[in-house]
């Protein structure tokens, strides 16, 4: 079985919350509708992750709850290092974890997008709730397909 790697960020919070903390942040409605269909898609391609490391933020936490009907079957584990991580601490997050089948790093930017490149050596702009499904190959890693809420 080959190993594959859903590299997403949360879905959609805005901006309205002045006067709370930025990792406490809550999805908004757009958010809310955003997460289930990019879950629906994964679904669809068979994507769907053993395993998934998820950010402690609230909205990546909200993120996951909206896609929860389609992750039954997947361990999740909490890692507030992925809260604003750079690419060496998102590689550091992924060691050890990436065996055969299907794993998810559910965070946020520029991290998601850093880390695609710095692993396929390709840029893909990962707006909220985008998704990254990588497939390793022989000769590294490969972006199958990118799915963005508004493209799905």
């Amino acid at each position: 079985m080959t190993r594959r790697l859903i590299v997403m960020r949360h879905a959609d919070s805005g901006h309205d919350y002045l006067n709370m903390r930025d990792h406490d942040r809550p999805l908004n409605a757009r958010g809310q509708s955003e997460a289930p269909r990019v879950a629906d898609a994964l679904s669809e391609r068979d994507w769907l992750p053993q395993l998934i490391l998820v950010s402690s933020a609230t909205r990546t936490l909200e993120t996951l709850e909206g896609m929860s009907p389609y992750m039954d079957g997947a361990r999740l584990d909490l890692r507030p290092e992925i809260y604003h991580a750079d690419v060496s601490t998102l590689l550091i997050q992924l060691e050890g974890i990436l065996g055969e089948g299907t794993s998810m790093i559910l965070g946020h930017n520029p991290g998601s997008e850093n880390l695609i490149n710095h692993l396929t050596g390709e840029w893909h702009e990962m707006p909220t709730a985008a998704a990254a499904l990588l497939v390793e190959t022989p000769d590294g890693w490969i972006v199958e397909e990118v799915l963005r809420p508004r493209e799905i």
